[in-house]
């Protein structure tokens, strides 16, 4: 492995934009694999020498070692910088708690409104020309069913709302525009949670049909003031 690290995880999800962010923010240099489920998990079951068990991703891969989840890339990526860019990951560990629940909610949702969509499941199929995807459909519902499986334990109700009502108080109590005094990790791991409500407009990672089991419309009504607010932080 080259002395350059090897981020792997899946464009879309919320948990490997906040490990982009926090390196980026930090000016860590890596590079990137996109992971398929089901595809990729063999490779990536490889590099990591976990044959039993659970894998997933953002996966930070290093000369010395792997780094495993979000919060532990945002903690590398802070270390690194070497100064406080990403605030106290002490105090911030809080609200990153809070972005996991929230978070969990709206996967078993989002896993699950793809579950009932045929087209999201076709796009799930990145082999195939859009026209014969469908021949893969079967494939593509056993690992959407796999997911839900293996986090809808995790998912408790109403914690993606109780989230976003956390981080609008958050907001209304500091005054700065953050979560906390300025910027920092706070506003990434809490900034998330929008990507449930309604999908960033930046590059088109997601195809029409999985944006759609992606956004929520009575939380993108109930909480414009913090898509608005998202969408300012970069």
């Amino acid at each position: 492995m080259s002395d350059v690290a090897l981020l792997v995880g899946e464009a879309f999800s919320p948990w490997t934009i906040k490990a982009r962010w926090a390196l980026d923010h930090c000016g860590v240099d890596y590079l990137y694999r996109e992971y398929t489920p089901g595809l990729s998990e063999p490779w990536l079951r490889w590099k990591l020498n976990r044959w039993r068990e659970p894998v997933s991703v953002p996966v930070l891969l290093t000369r010395r070692q792997a780094v495993l989840g979000s919060w532990a890339i945002a903690q590398y990526a802070a270390q690194r910088a070497g100064d406080a860019r990403l605030g106290d990951m002490t105090d911030i560990q809080t609200w990153d708690n809070i972005s996991e629940l929230g978070l969990a909610a709206a996967r078993t949702r989002v896993v699950r409104a793809v579950l009932a969509d045929d087209r999201a499941l076709d796009e799930s199929v990145p082999l195939l020309p859009s026209g014969a995807r469908f021949l893969l459909r079967p494939v593509a519902r056993r690992v959407a069913q796999r997911l839900d499986r293996k986090y809808a334990h995790l998912a408790w109700p109403h914690a993606h709302r109780d989230a976003l009502v956390s981080l609008r108080a958050a907001l209304a109590r500091a005054r700065s525009g953050y979560v906390l005094d300025r910027f920092s990790y706070a506003d990434i791991t809490m900034s998330v949670l929008l990507e449930a409500v309604a999908p960033s407009s930046g590059p088109q990672v997601l195809g029409p049909a999985h944006r759609a089991c992606w956004r929520n419309a009575e939380l993108a009504t109930e909480f414009a003031d913090l898509l608005a607010w998202r969408d300012s932080l970069r």
